[in-house]
């Protein structure tokens, strides 16, 4: 009798539980700014979202042309900001002061470079230096960032100011994903008088990383990224 009643009072326990998640229940589609410094799994999805996007580059150029790379787009939040001749971070010192260029623009420049490396054409600055490029390839950085979210369907971490411990988000369904993207187009002027000469179509590479969980432990992931960590 009193294991009977012992189990008549745990399944009234879980049932409460259950009837509180679902009383406290709702749907919330929540937006994340990026996180500084960046995880590994954000790196991957904007150096992989690259590469996708420099392999659909084709250019009408003559085989082996010589080219100087340059490099413009807009400024992002993730720029190491040094004033020439001081040393100085302004990252840390003065968020309102741009100086330079964001290290990312550096970054898809080499993986430009070396794209076009790969096509059999000639990048100026590793050639010998009493060689003149014959073209200037602009890559113009239309977007390249990430984009995180949160669809929630449970019941929130809850603190009691009435009870002296807290509960823990109990989970039915959530899903985290975040997508890397990346879209430019690279213009090209003669070197000589900077007569423009042809641009590529817009390249766009996409990627994704998806987390999943359901009733509160039972997790999985969905991604295109080559060996996720």
């Amino acid at each position: 009798m009193n294991r009977q009643k012992t189990g008549i009072r745990w399944a009234s326990a879980w049932h409460t539980v259950v009837a509180v998640s679902f009383l406290c229940a709702g749907c919330m589609l929540e937006q994340e700014i990026s996180r500084t410094p960046r995880t590994a799994v954000e790196q991957l999805l904007l150096t992989e979202a690259v590469e996708m996007a420099l392999k659909n580059v084709a250019l009408s150029l003559p085989d082996r042309s010589r080219l100087v790379i340059d490099v413009t787009g807009l400024h992002t939040d993730r720029a190491l900001i040094t004033q020439p001749g001081t040393g100085i971070n302004l990252t840390t010192t003065n968020q309102q002061v741009l100086q330079g260029g964001s290290l990312d623009l550096v970054f898809i420049r080499d993986a430009v470079s070396t794209a076009l490396s790969k096509q059999g054409y000639r990048i100026h600055g590793f050639a010998p230096v009493d060689t003149e490029p014959d073209y200037v390839a602009r890559i113009f950085v239309e977007s390249w960032g990430t984009m995180q979210g949160v669809t929630f369907f449970g019941m929130p971490p809850v603190q009691s100011l009435l009870i002296p411990f807290s509960l823990p988000e109990l989970t039915l369904y959530k899903y985290q994903h975040q997508r890397g993207y990346g879209r430019l187009h690279i213009d090209f002027f003669n070197y000589k008088d900077g007569q423009y000469v042809d641009s590529t179509s817009t390249i766009i590479g996409r990627t994704f990383y998806d987390q999943y969980t359901v009733l509160f432990f039972i997790t999985w992931v969905k991604t295109d990224l080559t060996v996720p960590p």
